[in-house]
């Protein structure tokens, strides 16, 4: 018959001290505490990888900040994902890696990182106004929010009041430099598509300036 392993209880948990070895205490369906030499509590979850059938291991956090029924919950949600045939170590990198890529991926980081590219191939006067625009209408509204998040409809909400003021040399610009970013983001691999790429066509396009004709 298969051992049955008793569930742990909070006082259990409490007056377990360390030896001269670390030791487990087993709560049961492969969760365990590990006690170190140090007087460190950790949680781990013992399981096999769904598609190896490879014994692996992943770490919940140490307790007390991590409660008995809060490791339990952990558990609980990493047999769910184990149904599903998803690897939960796996599954919280790439989840862990969704949040970086949130972080640093930001309409900001990005414009920063095209910026150096088009400089090269412009003037220093051009290149200054182009940056200075963007620091003047578009970081303040959206350069915090993460590339992914940005969608036509909030870049078009920030420069619906630039075109009701009658810039629209201004918003023609601007329009254009979104497109690139968003394109620039593409093409980096961090966004799938430009949802930016036709907000030009929203607005009125500003009137060709002709020039003089001459007489002769």
């Amino acid at each position: 018959m298969p051992r049955i392993t008793r569930p742990l209880s909070p006082t259990e948990i409490k007056a377990a001290k360390p030896k001269e070895k670390e030791y487990t205490l087993c709560d049961g369906a492969g969760l365990e505490l590990v006690i170190k030499p140090n007087g460190s509590k950790l949680w781990r979850l013992r399981y096999y990888r769904p598609l190896t059938k490879q014994r692996n291991m992943i770490s919940f956090g140490s307790w007390p900040e991590m409660s008995l029924a809060d490791a339990r919950e952990k558990r609980s949600e990493a047999k769910t994902l184990l149904q599903q045939n998803i690897d939960p170590q796996h599954h919280r990198d790439e989840q862990a890696s969704a949040a970086l890529s949130l972080s640093e991926h930001t309409f900001e980081a990005v414009a920063k990182r095209w910026f150096d590219v088009k400089r090269s191939s412009v003037t220093p006067a051009y290149a200054e106004d182009l940056w200075r625009s963007l620091e003047m209408y578009l970081f303040p509204e959206i350069g915090t929010v993460p590339v992914m998040e940005i969608k036509a409809q909030r870049a078009i909400k920030i420069i619906e009041p630039i075109a009701a003021a009658g810039k629209l040399e201004t918003v023609r610009r601007l329009t254009q430099r979104v497109n690139e970013i968003m394109t620039f983001a593409v093409n980096s691999g961090l966004i799938d598509a430009n949802p930016c790429s036709g907000i030009s066509k929203v607005f009125q396009r500003p009137a060709k300036q002709h020039m003089p004709r001459l007489c002769s």
